[in-house]
């Protein structure tokens, strides 16, 4: 069936295949979809060649090693697909952060992802793609440093990536494109309110040290004041400088990449927005992430964007029907040839968790809470696919939330039940958060990209 839908997993050679339903990369058209990926060998958990010998610990570096063996299979993917890494256009990282240490709060900084991005620049060595770097509580893999997921694009015309980069805004740290356009896409890299200095060693410096750019600061005082605001407010105005020197804006975005150090941030993070995007309908589909390490000290919130260009902005529209979230986002925004949906829970507005996900009363253990969550989003999901004339089976990329990895295997029961007769599994990408999601109970949060080229609605 994934054939004749335009979609197809892509399996190197040799590789060995783990026992849940997964696809090391999906192409569906003119994408390529690729699946988180770790330093693991995907049988028995850490890969022998990534890990830092016993007798010898501080010899090498695990961070280092682990993603010198993630590029390596990352190469074989994109060989297997017949793709370049000048081909992708985003990548997703996400760090393990120390946040089962006891003395763990939020806004410590305890990633060290350097030895990783030297690696990522071997790898890419004309352009380093937009790229997003978040710290999480755990992957699937234990031992695992970092797990990286990749969007690529094909072309028949020989086109590449261009990078894009706005006058005046500073750069960031790490060497990562601000942006990249190509044909009528561009990707943005998630962004921060840091100017990458900081106000270490300014004159007069004096109280916390933290990496905010002077306009994004707040002086905490008086009621009222809310960081996050701000900072949103600098990170937006600065996308769009990005976004005008690719010959675009905002309000061609599809997509928004939102991720907030702390839920509680989401009121202030939200007022903003909406003085953006008024209308939830015209606003970006979006996926909005709680309880996250950031990397840079004092930054709340962090924003990343796919958009078109003006050209292309009638091939924008947003889907309605099925679900009406509560936050300022359509259910989902059709882009050209895909269909990206706003982040999806087992939510009922009436109940929080629904009814049908929640365990029952007295009953706690019997069943499985991430089947429940997951066949709920799902069948959520289905109903937005509905409204929008297409097969939930057109899902090509998925990157799964988890408030506790325990949830994971029943989660895979259902999701492997939505897709057994699809002919592919999606692209996807699983990581733990720290403390929990939005909603009590609520465990899992599913972000889900569709592959639909316009009027064919198969």
């Amino acid at each position: 069936m994934s054939k004749e839908l335009g979609i197809e997993a892509v399996w190197p050679e040799g590789m060995a295949k783990p026992p849940i339903p997964y696809s090391p990369a999906v192409r569906a058209g003119d994408w390529l979809f690729v699946s988180g990926q770790s330093a693991s060998d995907l049988t028995t958990g850490l890969a022998p060649e990534a890990a830092v010998p016993e007798a010898f610990p501080y010899y090498q570096d695990a961070m280092g090693k682990q993603a010198a063996y993630l590029y390596g299979r990352v190469g074989r993917i994109l060989r297997a697909a017949g793709l370049e890494p000048e081909r992708v256009v985003r990548v997703n990282q996400w760090y393990a952060a120390d946040m089962k240490a006891p003395g763990y709060e939020r806004g410590d900084l305890t990633v060290n992802n350097k030895r990783y991005v030297r690696e990522k620049h071997r790898f890419f060595e004309t352009v380093s793609p937009p790229s997003t770097g978040i710290g999480v509580r755990g992957h699937l893999v234990e031992g695992a440093k970092v797990e990286a997921d990749f969007t690529a694009r094909y072309s028949a015309d020989g086109e590449y990536p261009v990078p894009v980069s706005a006058p005046g805004v500073p750069k960031p740290a790490a060497g990562y494109s601000e942006g990249v356009r190509m044909g009528h896409w561009v990707f943005l890299s998630g962004d921060l309110a840091s100017d990458w200095k900081g106000n270490w060693g300014e004159e007069g410096f004096e109280g916390e040290v933290h990496a905010l750019a002077p306009e994004a600061r707040t002086n905490g005082l008086y009621w009222g004041d809310e960081p996050v605001a701000k900072q949103t407010e600098y990170i937006l105005g600065r996308l769009e400088k990005v976004a005008e020197a690719a010959g675009t804006s905002l309000k061609h975005a599809v997509k928004a990449y939102v991720y907030l150090a702390d839920p509680a941030d989401y009121p202030a993070f939200e007022d903003v927005w909406a003085k953006r995007f008024p209308d939830p309908l015209d606003a970006p589909a979006r996926a909005l992430v709680p309880n996250v390490e950031l990397g840079a000290k004092g930054c709340k919130v962090e924003i990343g964007m796919d958009l078109l260009m003006p050209e292309a902005a009638h091939l924008r529209r947003a889907v309605t029907g099925g679900w009406t979230p509560k936050s300022q986002e359509p259910p989902a925004m059709r882009a050209d040839d895909l269909i990206y949906f706003s982040g999806l829970m087992a939510t009922d507005p009436a109940t929080g968790l629904a009814k049908e996900a929640a365990p029952t009363p007295g009953l706690p253990y019997f069943g499985s809470a991430g089947y429940r969550q997951m066949a709920y989003i799902l069948e959520k999901a289905r109903r937005i696919c509905d409204a929008a004339g297409v097969s939930l089976a057109r899902t090509v990329k998925a990157t799964l939330y988890f408030a506790d990895l325990g949830l994971y295997a029943g989660a895979m029961e259902a999701w492997k039940e939505a897709f057994a007769d699809a002919g592919h599994y999606p692209a996807a990408t699983a990581v733990e958060v720290n403390r929990g999601l939005w909603v009590p109970g609520c465990g899992i949060l599913a972000d889900l990209v569709l592959y639909d080229p316009q009027g064919s609605g198969a």
